[in-house]
């Protein structure tokens, strides 16, 4: 490849061999001169083009090189400041799940209570508004927490995807869902990693008691109904809920028959 060096070395080759050649002709070959200045001009512009050429290429790959560094500077500050940013979302949602039920201290005693769901029991099949109301009480201090993890996890998650322009997310997943589906791209971050135990067994009850989950609202919403206030509840709300979630086959509480 041509240097600076090289393309003066070539053009006083040049020069020197135009000379040369002008020098050895006779007085009766004059009209020749033009001929030898007009080629020796032709070959040096030749000569200064390419090493132009040659010196535009390496002045893009240069910076090409350097774009490419700053690039990868950039994107490793992103993913820097995503993980810290998910590590603040994370604390907060640790927080406010361990503030919904005093009696645990962490969350690694959450999984062993959620997969007590006595409650669900008295929620489906009792027909007494206040034994549902009750059950209820108790049930939220396990669905609260584990469902604020589960927002939280997803939430610190789309920050770091975003972040990293990853594709081929599905952020339209329900929080569980989304952390069945993506944890195992997560457990390995910084800051994440904490929370692979609770988060994975949560995630997986989660998901398999879906059915009854869904069920809690309308009993508890039917109980408040059957218990005198449903003059404060949009009813025709209710029913339509009712109806969609008979039409999924989940079962329906036996306190929302006959609304």
């Amino acid at each position: 490849m041509p240097s600076k060096r090289l393309l003066i070395l070539l053009s006083s080759l040049v020069v020197t061999a135009t000379g040369a050649a002008m020098y050895r002709l006779s007085d009766v070959q004059l009209s020749s001169y033009g001929s030898i200045v007009a080629g020796a001009g032709s070959l040096l512009a030749v000569i200064w083009f390419t090493g132009s050429l040659w010196y535009q290429s390496q002045q893009l790959l240069e910076q090409r090189t350097q774009f490419l560094a700053e690039f990868k500077q950039l994107r490793e500050d992103g993913r820097r400041n995503a993980l810290l940013l998910a590590r603040d979302i994370l604390i907060t949602a640790e927080s406010r799940a361990l503030a919904i039920n005093p009696k645990i201290s962490s969350l690694s005693e959450l999984p062993t209570l959620y997969l007590t769901f006595v409650e669900l029991k008295d929620m489906l099949e009792s027909n007494d508004p206040d034994v549902v109301q009750a059950a209820s009480q108790g049930w939220m201090k396990k669905e609260g927490p584990a469902s604020i993890l589960m927002r939280g996890l997803k939430s610190a998650a789309e920050v770091y995807f975003v972040a990293l322009g990853k594709e081929g997310i599905d952020y339209s997943k329900e929080p569980e869902d989304f952390v069945l589906v993506y944890g195992p791209e997560l457990w390995s971050l910084p800051f994440f990693e904490a929370y692979q135990a609770p988060a994975r067994i949560l995630a997986e009850f989660m998901f398999r008691l879906e059915p009854a989950r869904k069920a809690v609202l309308i009993a508890a919403l039917a109980a408040v109904a059957k218990g005198g206030g449903s003059k404060f509840l949009k009813m025709d709300t209710i029913r339509k809920d009712i109806e969609a979630h008979v039409a999924k086959g989940y079962p329906l509480p036996k306190i929302a028959e006959g609304l």
